[in-house]
């Protein structure tokens, strides 16, 4: 069975002529009684009641009317729907992204933008690690990265663009007394225990801590090792030492733990944006556009 002889039976049963069936076909009276009569064949039922005068469906027939129609209802509905996907206008996106990256202003707003813009995009938003997301990428089975720069190779057929940039801060229990306000140097750290992003975390800031102190003059004593940014300031507060974490985690207020702005040059930390080369998927193309007028650098 194939949808014309769905078409050709649907046009005969609306008309109850085939005449008239055969003119809104475009198609010649005597083929079109030959494709209803190897339909009835092949469905093994008489579908329509002939006699000189007039054509009638048979309960069968008024029964295989209502299937014919949701059918070729649905064939053209997802025709709709691949054009309409083809287009970016609905479908879905993948979407990995680091948990210190919800903490920003510029991911849940490009989220927020988007959805608006795009209301029939699904977006599938899973966290998880940098360089996880940089496999599932390579992989196919995320369109797009929100990550920290790993300090492994990138696969190959995979991009990673520089997203938004932001200072690190110190974040301290209230008793350490470092800062007035104006903000502290790498250097102040150099007697104190400091709590750290694990090195097998794959967000580079472990590097960047230990980079900070060399070139400072000295070897951090790492008090504990902690993956999540609430867990880090958490233990801040419990005193167990300091944190060298992006400004955003300040949105994390507990008691006992105070901010300070590191003051040297190289304290920044960026989010990368990853996806693969040369993607021709219209809903990532729209996405990263929304995220490049986002992002920057926050002073």
């Amino acid at each position: 069975m194939e949808l014309r002889h769905l078409r050709y039976f649907v046009a005969v049963a609306e008309e109850l002529n085939f005449t008239r069936a055969a003119e809104r076909l475009y198609i010649a009276q005597p083929p079109l009684s030959t494709q209803i009569r190897g339909l009835e064949e092949e469905l093994g039922v008489q579908l329509l009641e002939r006699d000189k005068r007039r054509v009638y469906l048979t309960q069968a027939g008024r029964h295989f009317l209502d299937r014919a129609r949701a059918i070729l209802a649905s064939v053209q509905s997802a025709k709709d729907e691949v054009k309409s996907a083809a287009s970016g206008e609905v479908g879905k996106l993948s979407i990995g992204f680091t948990a210190s990256s919800m903490l920003t202003r510029a991911l849940p707003l490009a989220i927020r933008n988007y959805q608006e813009a795009f209301p029939s995009v699904e977006l599938k938003m899973m966290e998880m690690p940098s360089l996880h997301q940089l496999d599932a990428i390579h992989q196919r089975s995320l369109d797009l990265g929100v990550l920290r720069k790993p300090n492994v190779g990138v696969p190959t057929g995979v991009t990673i663009e520089e997203w938004y940039s932001a200072p690190l801060v110190a974040a301290m229990p209230q008793q350490y007394v470092l800062t007035q306000g104006k903000g502290i140097y790498i250097r102040e750290l150099k007697e104190v225990p400091l709590i750290v992003y694990p090195r097998d975390a794959g967000i580079g800031l472990y590097w960047k801590v230990l980079d900070l102190c060399a070139k400072s003059g000295f070897r951090p004593s790492i008090m504990q090792e902690a993956r999540d940014a609430s867990t880090i300031i958490g233990l801040v507060a419990s005193g167990f030492g300091v944190a060298i974490v992006p400004h955003d985690t300040q949105c994390i207020q507990l008691e006992g733990v105070l901010y300070s702005r590191i003051l040297d040059k190289d304290a920044v930390s960026s989010l990368y944006l990853g996806h693969r080369d040369a993607d021709a998927n219209p809903h990532l193309e729209s996405f990263l556009r929304i995220l490049r007028s986002v992002g920057g650098t926050r002073k």
